[in-house]
């Protein structure tokens, strides 16, 4: 490749290894250009601006780590499980941001709450209840922008299962 595009520099300098990697890279003319929406950098470029824009790339990483880890460990303060809700359940989005729950889903709680039924009778085996969940009861996952839509697969069946969030419990890291 003679040069790379990307949105903002940002986008290829998480850290200063990687800052200096293609800085490096750059001035060696390795990389004959890097081309963002705002700017063209250059290997005979002046590489102090290149470095203080890379450096602040850095700190925002470092800066939005801590905020997340702050927020998370907020909603964990309060019982809250952090992440996407599983199967059965929504993440709310009405709340103000950081404070929404999770919440039963109504297209698809009353289904998975019949195959943890038919799973404690100890007659059915987990494939069986995916057949029944999907071919009978027409249980699809949730749809989102690109994904899920469709009937629940075998994997899922044993995320459900093995997954201590149905019994009113939740992990997070290690605790």
């Amino acid at each position: 490749a003679q040069g790379i595009l990307c949105w903002h520099i940002n986008r290829l300098s998480r850290n200063p290894i990687d800052s200096g990697k293609i800085s490096w890279l750059l001035q060696q003319s390795i990389i004959k250009s890097i081309q963002t929406v705002e700017k063209q950098y250059l290997p005979d470029d002046n590489v102090i601006l290149f470095n203080v824009e890379t450096g602040s790339a850095n700190q925002f990483i470092i800066d939005l780590r801590k905020s997340v880890k702050r927020g998370v460990d907020s909603k964990l303060a309060k019982g809250w499980r952090p992440g996407s809700a599983p199967i059965g359940y929504l993440n709310s989005k009405i709340k103000e941001r950081g404070e929404n729950d999770i919440a039963k889903d109504p297209d698809r709680f009353d289904i998975v709450r019949k195959m943890w039924d038919l799973m404690l009778t100890g007659n059915y085996t987990p494939p069986k209840i995916l057949e029944i969940a999907n071919n009978k009861w027409g249980l699809r996952t949730l749809k989102t922008k690109r994904t899920g839509g469709v009937p629940l697969s075998r994997s899922g069946i044993y995320r459900i299962f093995t997954n201590p969030f149905y019994a009113g419990i939740f992990e997070y890291g290690k605790e």
